[in-house]
């Protein structure tokens, strides 16, 4: 799994084309925004939960 820099940057490198469209639907784009933050803030979580217990 690439790291969270990457997954950020993959993030805003998708969505950036569908800014227009997006722009007509704000709540969308908050759920869309914190579902894909979301994943990588629990990729993060997850990977720094397991590095301290084995």
């Amino acid at each position: 799994m690439p790291g969270t820099g990457l997954n950020i940057f993959i993030i805003d490198v998708i969505i950036r084309p569908f800014a227009k469209i997006f722009e007509k639907m704000p709540v969308t784009v908050i759920l869309i925004i914190l579902v894909m933050y979301g994943i990588v803030a629990y990729t993060v979580i997850k990977s720094a939960y397991l590095s301290q217990n084995p």
